[in-house]
């Protein structure tokens, strides 16, 4: 993968980026950032990110994988905390937070996996 023909597929598909030295920072839309780093021009580097406010974690920057990893404790700390004072709310509040979660989990990871493939295929 080099820098130059990453350049040129996100420059002709009008993708937001910046380049600093070796690495490109690609701002995507609902706050997600893809990071690709080229010091190692065998094998660079591919890093996501939630960076402010975004529908997972709020205003906590983080990866997909610990948003996602987040929101599995929270959701089950407040479904418990709820299961207390009205457990039918409880198993509606979980039900609703777990499908939330899911929807968005998948939807960042997909979009992510996505440019990732396309980068890769346009890079060989």
């Amino acid at each position: 993968m080099k820098p130059e023909n990453t350049e040129n597929f996100l420059r002709k598909f009008d993708y937001n980026y910046q380049r600093n030295n070796d690495k490109i920072i690609i701002n995507m839309e609902f706050s997600q950032q893809l990071l690709i780093d080229f010091s190692n021009p065998e094998k660079p580097i591919i890093i996501n990110k939630l960076v402010g406010w975004n529908c997972l974690t709020g205003i906590i920057n983080t990866s997909i994988k610990n948003a996602f990893l987040i929101n599995s404790i929270v959701i089950l700390a407040l479904s418990f905390i709820i299961y207390f004072n009205n457990h039918k709310i409880a198993l509606y509040a979980f039900m609703g937070l777990v499908i939330w979660s899911l929807l968005w989990t998948s939807f960042y990871i997909t979009k992510y996996e996505k440019l990732k493939s396309f980068l890769l295929n346009v890079s060989n």
